[in-house]
This record gives C-alpha cells, structure tokens and sequence, in this order.
C-alpha cells in the first residue's frame, strides 16, 4: 500500500523493485501522475506485467499531524471509493483488496490511466492561483494571504470546471479507442468526497464554490505565500507549482495532445505559470515541447506518441 505524492514514485519503486514478486497486488493512493508509467519504466515491462497495479481515490484518512513522528488527528475515515487497474481485469481484485482494508462502497472506474486524469489537485490549486496571480508581476506585494478555500471565488470555480471539461472530454477520446476511460467532472468528485459521515455535516451543496467554502477538510489553509516587506509575495517553489503543474496539468496536456484533444484552459495556465517558475513546458506554438518536458510526467517524457503507448 503506497499513499505517495507524484514525485515520490521513482523512488519508492526503486526500493521496492528487489521485493516485488509476480502475482503481488500494488495499491497507490491516490494515483495520479501517471503512476503505472513511472512503475512500468523503473520495474521493466516483465515484471510489471506480472503485478497487480490499482489506484485509489480517495485517500482513505484525511489526517493533520498533532505530534510530528508520533500522532495524528483523523479528521475523516471515508466510505466510498473509486479504483482504476491496470490490467481492467484485475478490477474484482482491486475491489475485493480494498473491502477488506478500508470497508465501505468501492467502484471500478475502468483502466489506471483514468486516475492520472481524476480532476484533483492539479484541476484546483493552478485554476485558483491563476485567478489571483494572472497579473502579477515580480517584485509585486500582496496585501494579504486569503484562505484559499473558504474565500474561494467563481473566476476560480469557473476556470476549475472549464479544466475538467477538457479532461472529460480527453477521457471520451480515450473510450473512442477502447480503452476503458471513466473521468468523473470536478462537481462529481467533490460531492464524492463529501464528508457526509462527518458528526454535524449537512448534505453535501449542489455548486461547486460551496463545496469548497464550506467543506470542513477544506479549512484553515492560506495560500502558498510568503510574507514580505509590506505584505506577501507568491511562493514559485510550492508544490501547488512544481508538483501540480509539471506533474499534473502537462500530464493532461501531453495526453491530450496524443488524443488530438484541444485544451485551451490548460494551456493558459501553464503558460502562465512556466514564466514564473522560470521552465519551459510549452513552446511558441503550444505544443508540449519545451526544453523542461522531461522533468515532467507528461507521456511525451517517456517517449510516448500513440493512444496504444499510453497503456
């Protein structure tokens, strides 16, 4: 079982490669980045093909540490779950694996890639920054650092849905080709992680922006920002950049690409944020062929060009 953040897939599989034996089940939580293909280049084509990969979403605890190394407050135990497999035949598997670690409802949500393409971190935190960031200019000072969700905005909303839009139609691409390809929209996702086990909450709203302001997971985090003479100044090496753009919205955008999927909102954003990060992703023509693509997980990385590549 590897709850692991996208960058930390190398690694770990480079440690677990002398350990892992044909027939063993992997559970990765919660899976995107494109983990099987991270798996796939560090263990080698054989000996992946004789695991069983699946991911996981949601991550089964929302946790905050109250004693580093020591203890942890559950904030939410959930009781639904999603599972992406790769092979799709090993689904009955991943289900059965999952009842019995965690209980509750579990779903197949079809072959692995879907999770790389789940409108999670990298469908919010780039779409809310941009809505506060889009004129921003170094040297520039914030007055304040908002909570970024509980003061969430509709710019922002509107830029997360147009982003899954993209996604969702990525995903009818993928189906178009036979891959089994279930891409959930962001409203569908945060209403499936609802807390609704929670002690005192209510249903879950019916719009996104109240979600996000009103959901209890969601409270008390600022803004990746630094305090600086006079006020604030953004934080360019948070992992809401170099984790979710690199790893997360070049990732949808290389798979689009491949599918001949246009993604306009994806596209701006990354633009946007390369400059700042001082990368190049995406060249003068939008296409995904900076000189930084290979510190990405986008599938141009690995050398991937046809929809058959990308299983």
């Amino acid at each position: 079982v590897l709850p692991l953040p996208s960058f930390a897939y190398e690694r770990v599989f480079q440690s677990l490669k002398p350990h892992l034996q044909p027939g063993m089940v992997v559970l990765v939580s919660p899976g995107q980045g494109g983990v099987h293909w991270v798996a796939k280049q560090v263990l080698g084509k054989k000996l992946y093909d004789s695991l069983v990969f699946f991911a996981l979403s949601p991550m089964p605890f929302n946790c905050r540490v109250t004693e580093f190394g020591k203890h942890v407050s559950v904030q939410a135990f959930k009781t639904d779950y999603w599972v992406f497999t790769s092979p799709t035949s090993a689904a009955p598997t991943a289900i059965s694996v999952t009842k019995q670690l965690y209980g509750g409802n579990v779903t197949d949500r079809g072959h692995i890639i879907s999770a790389a393409l789940l409108p999670l971190n990298a469908n919010i935190h780039p779409q809310r920054l941009y809505s506060m960031l889009k004129d921003y200019k170094a040297g520039d000072i914030l007055e304040t650092n908002p909570l970024f969700y509980e003061e969430m905005t509709l710019e922002a909303t509107d830029l997360m849905e147009k982003t899954s839009e993209e996604l969702g139609r990525i995903g009818g691409a993928l189906r178009k080709h036979g891959i089994p390809c279930d891409i959930p929209t962001i409203l569908e996702a945060e209403t499936f992680t609802w807390p609704h086990n929670m002690k005192g909450i209510g249903e879950c709203p019916k719009d996104l922006i109240s979600i996000f302001k009103q959901n209890p997971n969601y409270k008390g985090f600022k803004c990746p920002f630094k305090s600086a003479e006079g006020g604030w100044k953004p934080d360019f090496s948070n992992r809401y950049f170099t984790e979710d753009i690199p790893l997360g919205l070049c990732l949808f955008k290389g798979i689009g690409e491949i599918c001949n999927v246009s993604t306009p909102t994806i596209d701006k954003i990354i633009s946007w944020a390369q400059v700042h990060m001082q990368k190049s992703y995406l060249g003068d023509d939008q296409k995904l062929d900076g000189e930084d693509v290979n510190q990405t997980y986008a599938p141009q990385r690995f050398g991937f060009t046809s929809v058959n590549d990308l299983m």
